[in-house]
């Protein structure tokens, strides 16, 4: 019995791997993932384990980061709405939905940028977002579709592996901004 199983284990990861990369090479633009990453991290990144330091020149701590100090241990904190809100209206947070694009331009939260987790652009996304030299250790809000999306968490987990320290999961995400009658807008990025 036992003999078996290693040879047939090794087949179904090869099967496996075998699917996914015909799944992948028959997928849309928008569902095609990458193989393999590529942010381009300085030596130093690597050597801190993705613990940023501020900038030279960084602006002050805002009133909004105070409440939501870097978690460099932790690759998110989870947020309540009220947070969520109070973050928006200071105006110097950035909001990444993490939902589909065609579900971002139905309606998302005034001024998030669409990061869809399930498109082939996210790591490119990610990266263009590091490569804009923010202070990792400012508020990052990433949402979804709450409940049981775990697509926020995966986002986070990738800002995460290049050194954003300070992400915030908005755990009710865009139907509870919905609910709270805040700032919603239709239509594709600017």
């Amino acid at each position: 019995m036992r003999s078996r199983f290693l040879p047939e284990a090794v087949l179904f990861l090869l099967l496996a791997i075998v699917l996914a990369a015909a799944t992948n090479a028959l997928a849309g633009s928008q569902r095609k993932l990458k193989w393999v990453g590529s942010y381009d991290l300085p030596a130093e990144r690597l050597a801190a384990a993705g613990v940023a330091a501020k900038p030279s020149g960084a602006a002050p701590t805002s009133a909004s980061s105070k409440s939501f100090p870097p978690h460099p241990d932790k690759a998110w904190l989870e947020i309540s709405g009220d947070d969520a809100a109070g973050l928006h209206a200071a105006g110097s947070t950035v909001f990444l939905d993490a939902r589909r694009t065609n579900v971002y331009e139905q309606g998302h939260i005034a001024g998030a940028r669409p990061f869809s987790v399930w498109e082939s652009d996210v790591d490119d996304k990610v990266k263009a977002l590091f490569q804009e030299g923010r202070d990792q250790s400012q508020p990052v809000v990433v949402y979804c579709s709450g409940g049981d999306c775990e697509d926020s968490h995966t986002l986070a987990q990738k800002l995460y592996f290049v050194g954003f320290d300070n992400v915030l999961v908005y755990k009710d995400g865009f139907p509870d901004w919905q609910k709270r009658n805040l700032p919603i807008h239709t239509g594709a990025a600017p």
